[in-house]
């Protein structure tokens, strides 16, 4: 757990988006993050989508981030092949844990200039189900985080990716050489 003495550093394996909705999303060498979420991803817009019956919310799930090191774990678990994006995700990052910790006000710098705050755990949903019947518990409390975006640009794999915690003061001074 971080005390707030240093930032955590990670690194972008893939980003990721789809126009259509469901699972997979799809690898791209860049994207673009606009004020809204990922410039042509299906999700991306200023209401919640995943919402299917009453009112229209606003969308607190313009980007899904999702950790390659959960991938990983499930795929060994479960004896199956998830690649980055099969989750849905627009970010797959290495080097952050399974990003269970992060809270909702926690901010993450990605890349150059983008700035994404988190506004919840991500829960898993049936629409995973559809590569292993047991993925959906396999995931929960883990299927990564979703976030709204604070500051657009750019992203690629290989980029940093930076914890800002919300009860820290802001400091993104990182090296992340990898």
């Amino acid at each position: 757990m971080n005390n707030g003495a240093m930032d955590e550093c990670g690194r972008v394996v893939a980003v990721c988006s789809s126009p259509q909705g469901g699972v997979p999303k799809y690898r791209r060498l860049i994207i673009e993050v606009g004020p809204e979420g990922v410039v042509g991803d299906y999700h991306a817009g200023p209401v919640n989508r995943h919402k299917k019956h009453g009112d229209p919310e606003p969308n607190t799930r313009q980007l899904t981030i999702v950790a390659q090191e959960v991938l990983d774990e499930v795929n060994e678990m479960l004896g199956i092949q998830l690649a980055p994006g099969f989750l849905g995700e627009n970010l797959t990052v290495e080097g952050l844990g399974d990003l269970s910790d992060l809270e909702p006000g926690d901010r993450l710098l990605v890349g150059e200039s983008v700035v994404l705050e988190v506004t919840a755990q991500n829960k898993p949903c049936s629409t995973v189900g559809v590569y292993h019947p047991h993925l959906v518990k396999a995931l929960y409390g883990r299927r990564g985080v979703c976030a709204v975006v604070l500051r657009p640009g750019t992203v690629q794999p290989g980029d940093r990716i930076v914890v800002q915690r919300r009860a820290a003061q802001p400091s993104a001074t990182c090296d992340h050489s990898g």
